[in-house]
């Protein structure tokens, strides 16, 4: 139903650091060469006294803390004596690895070898470790000492010297003027080169500096990969493996958790009639085959009748052994009763719940999960159903189309994005959902979808908020580009990136970014979000009345802003992004959100120019043209 067309790989130019230095022309003088800027950002005094404000990660240090001079040697005054030289102390000797201490270096180097060809921009190792290095030295206030007692005060002075025609590039640092590591550094390609010399930092930390001598290979490791992966954007991250059970934690077969009750699917919702009704039905619930469908009422259970039940007794008692069975009644919405008995059983999560306002059934996905584009498809067969009833003659005409469906997606935080694009398809005809760009040739995807609307061109709306956020994203900018559905609410979270995931070999596992995501009509959504077509946030740039007013009139006032939206690329200054999200600002769902929807339905015009209008006008959606 939705074939995929890989995008043709997209080539980015590699770009190194270059290496510059101090080039010695003589032993009298010396002339300055320009310092790359990023060894500038690696040249840093680390300082956590008492009072000190601690760094953010992705900050750099003001430049009187940067220990980096270059100037020529005066000659020295006459009347004064030079001074004796006395060599520099040693740093201490490289400890012995530990087993933990070679676990930690392959994970770090798998980690690079998984990220260097796929993270958004071109990196080198030597640029990774630095920046986890960095992190590693900005010590926390919180951190105590091995005692318990108050905070020490720290002093790093970490240096890379880069490296010159005459000499490899180096580097070291001093423990409160003490040297603590001396080295050259490796290739700035080497993996296991790096690898090594980063564990080599960690394993000195861990015996000479007291802030850390309590600390794992792996905290110290975990802190390593995460101050690395804030330099790249603010979704990378590594998580530790859990820690493995300890004596008490072990369960025996004595003390196994009694096993969770098993059901029949059924979700019950009280109304103003005598009986409880059908809110909604698992996708594995026995019920489906049936014939229940929402809205049916349950007027028995196990013989006894329901009209004076409470709710959660009601519940608790259709829960069971697995393989038990219960007995229960219905009478559905065109009158006819049925019983019959249920086997109750594990029913998989949910993340699609219909209700419905009136005359107008909603929607809410919760999430995307691996089922949630089957889910809505099983209740839209509900709703809308294809074939007539199998008690009715086969002439019987097909119910009418609603006059309208809202999918709410407020609070949805994404996830898996196949689920978001076969959602859209259920909904669409054809055409492109989106389109994901990344360094990585297997990154790159066009998704566009080749099917047919389940819903008969039923005028449709999407509810979003300040939450709705990633693969619920992309669902609502498809159906707005591609004019099937008027969006309504305020602007989403504006995360545009897709992440992949590895486990590495301490069980540890590491997502990282790899992808940019692009709506259908080419614009970036990271950092944007998806902007609303009839603005329900009081503190908008116009008030809901104003908008409804201007829709009915044949105009709308958020025009301009859409447009301007979809103009938005990975380039676009985050300043022209932030001004597009503040005519309609970020907020949590409000109690306008569903009056202004089904205000949309009740007035056809207003709907139809709430439609965002594309480009090219003969790439309209059916349900553009068609009258709500």
């Amino acid at each position: 139903m939705m074939p995929v067309r890989p995008l043709r790989s997209i080539r980015t130019a590699l770009t190194g650091v270059t290496l510059s230095g101090m080039l010695m022309s003589g032993p009298a003088t010396a002339q300055p060469v320009q310092a790359h800027p990023f060894w500038h950002q690696l040249l840093h005094r680390f300082v956590t006294p008492s009072n000190a404000v601690p760094l953010s990660q992705t900050e750099t240090l003001p430049a009187k803390a940067a220990h980096l001079t270059t100037a020529t040697n005066p000659a020295p005054p006459s009347n004064l004596t030079p001074p004796t030289s006395t060599a520099a102390p040693a740093p201490p000797a490289f400890p012995d690895f530990t087993d933990e201490d070679r676990q930690a270096e392959l994970t770090l180097s798998t980690a690079l070898t998984f990220m260097l060809p796929r993270t958004l921009a071109p990196h080198t190792p030597q640029e990774l470790c630095l920046w986890g290095m960095q992190a590693l030295l900005e010590i926390p206030q919180s951190l105590k000492a091995p005692g318990h007692g108050p905070v020490l005060s720290a002093s790093f002075t970490f240096t890379v010297q880069p490296g010159t025609i005459f000499s490899p590039a180096r580097v070291s640092l001093l423990y409160d003027h003490h040297p603590l590591l001396s080295t050259h550094t490796p290739d700035k390609d080497d993996v296991a080169g790096w690898s090594h010399l980063s564990l080599q930092l960690i394993a000195l930390l861990r015996r000479d500096v007291p802030q850390f001598q309590l600390m794992s290979d792996e905290t110290l490791l975990n802190r390593f990969l995460n101050g690395m992966l804030a330099r790249l954007d603010p979704y990378s991250r590594y998580q530790s493996p859990p820690p493995p059970p300890s004596r008490s934690d072990t369960v025996t077969h004595d003390q196994t958790s009694p096993e969770p009750p098993a059901s029949v699917g059924l979700t019950l919702r009280r109304t103003r009639a005598h009986f409880p009704v059908v809110a909604a039905l698992n996708l594995n619930s026995p019920l489906w085959d049936a014939g229940i469908i929402p809205g049916d009422s349950l007027t028995g259970l196990d013989h006894q009748s329901t009209r004076q039940m409470a709710l959660p007794t009601l519940q608790s008692m259709l829960t069971g052994p697995t393989g038990s069975t219960v007995t229960l009644e219905f009478r559905t919405q065109d009158g006819r009763h049925l019983m019959r008995s249920f086997t109750r059983g594990r029913m998989a999560d949910e993340s699609v719940f219909p209700e419905r306002k009136g005359r107008y059934p909603i929607l809410r996905v919760t999430h995307f999960s691996s089922r949630t584009a089957e889910e809505v498809s099983q209740y839209l067969s509900t709703l809308l159903p294809d074939t007539p009833p199998n008690n009715s003659s086969p002439k019987a005409l097909p119910t009418p189309p609603l006059p309208g469906l809202v999918l709410d997606l407020r609070g949805n935080h994404g996830g898996i994005l196949q689920q978001a694009v076969m959602t859209a398809a259920l909904f669409l005809d054809h055409g492109v959902i989106a389109t994901t760009e990344g360094r990585a040739a297997e990154a790159n995807h066009v998704w566009s979808i080749q099917g047919g609307d389940l819903t008969n061109n039923t005028p449709l709306t999407l509810l979003v908020d300040q939450d709705t956020g990633s693969a619920a994203e992309v669902l609502a900018a498809a159906l707005a580009d591609q004019q099937r559905a008027v969006v309504t609410g305020s602007s989403t979270f504006g995360k545009g990136m897709v992440q992949i995931s590895s486990v590495m070999p301490n069980g540890g596992h590491l997502s990282l970014t790899w992808a940019r995501i692009t709506a259908p009509q080419g614009w970036s959504l990271q950092g944007l979000g998806v902007l609303p077509q009839l603005c329900t946030n009081p503190q908008g740039q116009f008030s809901l009345q104003e908008q409804l007013t201007a829709l009915r009139d044949g105009h709308s006032l958020m025009a301009d802003t859409l447009h301007q939206s979809r103009l938005i690329h990975a380039d676009t200054p985050e300043k022209t992004r932030l001004a597009l999200r503040q005519v309609c600002p970020p907020a949590p769902p409000g109690p306008a959100d569903l009056s202004a929807t089904f205000a949309l339905f009740i007035l056809p015009h207003a709907y139809h120019t709430a439609i965002l209008p594309l480009p090219d006008t003969s790439m309209l959606h059916p349900a553009a043209l068609a009258t709500p």
